[in-house]
C-alpha cells in the first residue's frame, strides 16, 4: 500500500479516545513489555530536546512548536455582547475581541458576523433534533459530529493556512516547515486523521529536501533559516508521528517510517540494519546478538549507550528531569517492534485476519527481530536483567510463531533467559532452590526450551535444558517436568524400548491429567503446564511430543 492509498484509507475524523502521535508513549507496568493494549497518552509535556530541536517560530527565535495542550472546545461559544471586565468586548461566534464598544457594534453589523450567528443557530437546532431522535438517528448524529469537527473554526483556519503554505513550499521551505508542523498538531487535536497524515507527508518531503540542500551547500545559512539540528530533529519527530498514525492501516509503511526515523536520528546506515535483520535467518541468535553489540559499541552515535551505567551516588539524591521517551533509542526500538506485533503482522496462533501475504509478514517479522536484537544489546549494556529476560521471551515467541517456525532459535532465547536468573556467584543447591521460589517462570521457560529443542532435534540444547531443569526443580517437583525430561533423556540415549512403551503411557497419563485439571486450581496444580499455559495449548504440546517420538 502506497502512502497516498494509506492516507485515503484513514478515517476523516478519528473515533474514540484520541491517541497522541506527537507526544511521548505511555509508561507501561513492565520495563520492556511489548503488549500495547492502551492508547498513547495525551500530549502534556513538551519534548525535552534543547533549544535547537525544532523549527523556527519566527525570525531569530528557535524552539520546537507546540500544539494546544488541552483539547479545544467541540463547539463554538455562544455570542457575548458584554464586556469581559478588562475593557474588551468579545464575540463568541467569531472568536474575536474588540477594544471599544463602537467597534464591537460595528462588527455585529458585518456580514461575516451574521453568517457566524446563523451557523451557531443551525448547529444548536441540529443538536436539539439529535437529542430528541438519538435512538433512531445514530448515523445522522455521527455525520453531524464529523461536520462540526470539520467546520470548527480552528480546523477551517488550519486548512486555509495549509492551502497558503502549499503555494510557498518551493519559494520559502523554511517558513513552510515551521507552519506545517503547527498545522499538523492543530488538525490532530481535532481528530482530522486524513489531513494530519497529508500534512505530515508534505512536511517530511520539505524537511528531506532541506536536509539534502544543507548537506550539499557550504554557504552560511540565511537569517531565519532552520539549522541542520532543527531540520534533523523535526524530521525525526515527523516520521515518528506519521508511523504512529498509519500503523494500523499499513504496518509496512509505518515500519519504514520508524526505520527512516531511527537511521536519521542516530545515523545508522540502512545496510547495517538490513544486515542485522537478515542475520535472523542465516545465523544463530547468539551470533546475531554478538554482531549487534559490536556495531553499537563502535558506532559514534550509540557507543555511549553501550557503556555500563555509573555507580549510584552516595550523597543525597538530586531530582532529575524526566527524559523525553521519543529521544531514547531503546524506547523507539521497542515501540516499533511492539506495534508490528500488535497489528498482527506476526502470526501467533496460525490464523491471521490481515490481507497481507506471507512474504510481507515474514519481512515485518525480520524487521521486528532485528530491532529487538538491538534493544536486547542495549538492555544488557544497561545491566537491566528483568528487561533483558522480557525481551528474550518475546523473541522466543516470535521465533516459534508460524511466521518463522524456528524452534531451535526459540529454545536458545529461553535458555539464555533462564541462565540470567541464576546467581553467577553461587552454585549451591540452596541457592538453586531459592531461585525456583523467586523466579517460578524460569522452570516454565526451560520446559518450553526443552520441547522446542526436541522438536528441532537439537541435542545440544536438549542437554542444556535438562541440566538447568535439574538444578531448579528436583524429582517430584512437577509431574509433567519429570515425565518430559525422562522422554528427552531416552531420545538422547536412543532408548527405543522406553520410547515405544513407557513414554507412550507417561504422555497419555499427562494428557488425561491436563484435561481433568482444566482451568481450575491452576496455581496449585502439580503440572507446570497448567500453571503457565492454557489446557488447549498444553494438550497440543503433548500431542506434538507424542508424534515426535513415534
Amino acid at each position: 500500500m502506497s502512502l497516498d492509498q494509506c492516507i485515503a484509507a484513514l478515517a476523516k475524523v478519528e473515533r474514540g479516545a484520541i491517541r497522541d502521535i506527537f507526544g511521548p508513549i505511555p509508561t507501561r507496568p513492565e520495563p520492556y513489555s511489548l503488549n500495547l493494549t492502551q492508547e498513547y497518552s495525551r500530549f502534556s509535556v513538551q519534548p525535552d530536546s534543547g533549544p535547537d530541536s525544532g523549527p523556527v517560530t519566527g525570525a531569530g527565535s528557535r524552539s520546537l512548536p507546540s500544539g494546544p495542550r488541552t483539547p479545544p472546545p467541540s463547539s463554538v461559544q455562544q455570542q457575548s455582547s458584554g464586556s469581559n471586565g478588562d475593557g474588551r468586548f468579545s464575540c463568541g461566534p467569531c472568536k474575536k475581541s474588540f477594544g471599544s464598544e463602537a467597534t464591537f457594534h460595528s462588527h455585529q453589523m458585518s456580514a461575516k458576523h451574521i453568517a457566524a450567528v446563523k451557523d451557531v443557530d443551525k448547529k444548536n437546532k441540529g443538536k436539539g433534533a439529535s437529542k430528541s431522535n438519538s435512538t433512531n438517528n445514530n448515523a445522522r448524529g455521527k455525520q453531524r459530529v464529523e461536520e462540526e469537527e470539520q467546520d470548527h473554526p480552528e480546523v477551517s483556519e488550519a486548512l486555509l493556512s495549509l492551502r497558503k503554505v502549499e503555494k510557498i513550499v518551493k519559494e520559502n521551505p523554511n517558513m513552510a516547515a515551521s507552519v506545517l508542523w503547527k498545522i499538523a498538531k492543530v488538525l490532530w487535536s481535532h481528530r482530522q486523521s486524513q489531513e494530519t497524515a497529508r500534512v505530515l507527508s508534505l512536511l517530511i518531503n520539505v524537511l528531506s529536501d532541506l536536509q539534502s540542500a544543507a548537506a550539499s551547500n557550504t554557504a552560511p545559512a540565511q537569517p531565519g533559516s532552520l539549522t541542520p539540528t532543527q531540520i534533523s530533529m523535526t524530521l525525526y519527530l515527523s516520521r515518528l508521528s506519521l508511523a504512529r498514525l498509519v500503523i494500523y492501516h499499513s504496518p509496512s509503511l509505518a515500519a519504514q517510517c520508524y526505520m527512516d526515523a531511527i537511521q536519521g536520528r542516530w545515523q545508522i546506515p540502512p545496510e547495517e540494519i538490513q544486515y542485522i535483520c537478515e542475520m535472523v535467518n542465516t545465523s544463530s541468535q547468539a551470533q546475531t546478538l554478538a554482531h549487534t553489540k559490536t556495531f553499537l559499541s563502535t558506532h559514534s552515535k550509540t557507543e555511549k549507550l553501550m557503556q555500563p551505567p555509573p555507580p549510584p551516588a552516595t550523597g543525597p539524591e538530586v531530582a532529575k528531569k524526566a527524559a523525553d521517551p521519543n529521544l531514547k533509542l531503546l524506547t523507539v526500538l521497542l515501540e516499533c517492534s511492539s506495534m508490528i506485533i500488535q497489528t498482527g503482522a506476526i502470526v501467533q496462533d496460525g490464523k491471521s485476519n490481515n490481507k497481507r501475504d506471507g512474504s510481507e509478514d515474514r519481512a515485518l517479522g525480520e524487521t521486528s527481530l532485528g530491532l529487538l536484537s538491538m534493544a536486547l544489546a542495549l538492555a544488557e549494556a544497561s545491566e537491566d536483567i528483568p528487561g533483558t529476560i522480557d525481551l528474550l521471551r518475546t523473541m522466543a515467541a516470535i521465533f516459534k510463531s508460524p511466521t518463522f517456525r524456528m524452534p531451535s532459535s526459540a529454545s536458545s532465547c529461553l535458555i539464555k533467559a533462564a541462565e540470567l536468573c541464576f546467581n553467577p556467584l553461587s552454585s549451591s543447591k540452596a541457592a538453586d532452590a531459592d531461585l525456583a521460589v523467586k523466579h517460578p517462570h524460569t522452570a516454565w521457560d526451560l520446559l518450553q526450551a526443552l520441547l522446542f529443542a526436541t522438536e528441532a532435534g537439537d541435542f545440544v540444547r536438549m542437554r542444556h535444558s535438562i541440566r538447568l531443569l535439574r538444578r531448579i526443580s528436583g524429582p517430584g517437583c512437577f509431574q509433567d517436568v519429570d515425565a518430559i525430561v525422562q522422554v528427552a533423556q531416552a531420545v538422547l540415549a536412543q532408548d527405543n524400548d522406553f520410547l515405544h512403551c513407557d513414554s507412550a503411557f507417561a504422555l497419555e497419563h499427562l494428557l488425561l491429567l491436563v484435561k481433568e485439571t482444566g482451568d481450575t486450581l491452576a496455581e496449585e496444580s502439580s503440572l507446570l503446564m497448567c500453571r503457565y499455559s492454557s489446557p488447549l495449548a498444553s494438550v497440543n504440546m503433548l500431542e506434538k511430543l507424542q508424534q515426535l517420538i513415534k
